[in-house]
């Protein structure tokens, strides 16, 4: 019983959202990669390169503004994780799948506590916004250096 075991509940809905949201940045890694020039590779080969060193050395360099996307997009999706608990467990056992959008679903309109409700709204919005932000500050200081 995944689904009802506290300990197991929220792995099971995070492997369920995984194998959900897997399609669209398989996507963008496939564009991705297919828009990385073969004559780099091309070049490498011939300057003795091998497969490990031309990973290395172009694949990864050239997909690092991918993978920072990719990864601000499921960092979003994450915070905004609602559906899932909701459908399969409705935020139980014992709490134990609550998210941040469920929580506010609850207080909004279970309860009716329309203010803490926009409070936890505002501070989702704090952390998408700071999900957002932190590559882009990251990226002026490293360039600074």
């Amino acid at each position: 019983d995944w689904l009802g075991d506290a300990a197991y509940a929220m792995p099971a809905i995070a492997l369920m959202s995984i194998w959900k949201g897997f399609g669209f940045p398989m996507l963008v890694f496939l564009a991705s990669l297919q828009a990385i020039p073969e004559r780099l590779y091309e070049a490498a080969r011939i300057d003795g390169a091998g497969r490990w060193h031309q990973l290395c050395s172009i694949t990864l360099p050239m997909l690092r503004p991918t993978l920072i996307f990719v990864g601000v997009m499921t960092a979003i999706g994450a915070l905004q994780l609602f559906a899932e608990p909701y459908v399969m467990t409705g935020g139980g056992p014992a709490d134990s799948t609550l998210s941040l959008v469920l929580l506010m679903y609850r207080q909004g309109f279970r309860w009716w506590s329309m203010g803490y409700a926009a409070a936890i709204a505002f501070v989702l919005f704090a952390l998408v916004l700071l999900a957002s932000a932190l590559p882009m500050v990251w990226r002026r200081w490293r360039d600074r250096r």
